[in-house]
Parts: C-alpha cells; sequence; structure tokens
C-alpha cells in the first residue's frame, strides 16, 4: 500500500499483494528483469529473498510525503524479517542528510547472520495447516522436478537446434557480407 501526501485508509495505491507489486504474479518467482525481478530466491538460499523493483518508468509522485508498506496478510502468522533500500531524487533545496555507518547500512547475509527466530506456539488448526502446506510444496517440488527431467531431452534437442539455425544464419550473412 502506497499512502501519497495526506492519504487516509483507503491509500492511493492499494495492490493486492508484494508479489504482484514485484511483477510476479501468484507467488515469487525465478526471474530477473529490467525494471523488476528476484536475483536471490528462498529455493536458492534458504531464508532469504531478494527481490527489486524501480520505479523509472512509472514513478510515485508525491508532494508532500510518501508511505510505501506491505500487508502482512490476514491469516499469515510468519515472522519474517524485512529491509528495503530507496533512492529519492530530488533538484529542489533540501536539508542536508545524513547516512548510518557502512556496518549499519550492510545487508543480511546467509553466511554470517542468519536469524533464528522462533514461531509463536502454533494451535492445532494451525498446526495442521502448516503441515498440509509442507506436503503440498513436498508434492508440488516432486512433480515439478519430475515435469523438469521429463522434458530435459526436448528442451537439450530445442536448445541443439536453436545453436545450428543460429550458426546457419551467421554462415548465410557472412556469405553475403564476403
Amino acid at each position: 500500500m502506497i499512502f501519497i501526501d495526506d492519504d487516509t485508509w483507503p491509500p492511493s495505491l492499494h495492490g493486492t499483494g508484494m508479489e504482484d507489486y514485484f511483477g510476479h504474479a501468484w507467488g515469487m518467482q525465478h526471474n530477473a528483469y529490467l525494471f523488476n525481478g528476484t536475483i536471490v530466491h528462498e529455493e536458492d538460499v534458504p531464508g532469504f529473498h531478494h527481490s527489486y523493483r524501480f520505479h523509472m518508468v512509472d514513478p510515485i509522485r508525491f508532494e508532500k510525503r510518501i508511505k510505501v508498506t506491505f500487508e502482512h496478510g490476514h491469516g499469515n502468522h510468519l515472522s519474517d524479517d524485512w529491509s528495503s533500500t530507496v533512492y529519492w531524487y530530488q533538484n529542489l533545496p533540501s536539508p542536508v542528510l545524513t547516512i548510518p555507518e557502512v556496518e549499519q547500512r550492510l545487508p543480511l547475509r546467509p553466511v554470517d547472520r542468519v536469524l533464528e527466530t522462533p514461531l509463536p506456539e502454533l494451535n492445532d488448526e494451525q498446526k495442521v495447516a502448516r503441515a498440509a502446506a509442507a506436503k503440498r510444496m513436498e508434492e508440488f517440488v516432486a512433480k515439478r522436478d519430475a515435469l523438469r527431467a521429463e522434458r530435459q531431452k526436448q528442451i537439450d534437442d530445442w536448445e541443439t537446434g536453436n545453436a545450428a539455425i543460429a550458426r546457419d544464419v551467421r554462415a548465410r550473412f557472412d556469405a553475403e557480407e564476403g
């Protein structure tokens, strides 16, 4: 949710979720584009996820203040540690700003500062839901990996064919230029 200037509830920009804001549609995905994407995915580095969004082609303009927030979700019992970086460019006179020392600005890194935060005690319904979600994820990963393995030969053939087509195009181009 993005509150612009004197917004009260509801804010000027009220989205459907964090994954939509980062251009991922449903669930955070492995992708990286010019203005949005994920550079570290939690499947690669468990417990860490780094996504980005640049508003260069769709700036959010404000005159007095801006507050950017993300909804935690009404049924979400996770205790995530979120951090953000914002670049704000202004051409009007403004007060001199200071920034924290480098040590205070360094991002968390998986190798040296993994934070272990225990979950709150779950009730029986939450335990069942958590186990069901873990089972669904396990089944999804198994099916996804099986599909990847099943299609590997086809994908390899496509890539080999693409390389052959590229060589042919290059040879014809070189012949015309030569």
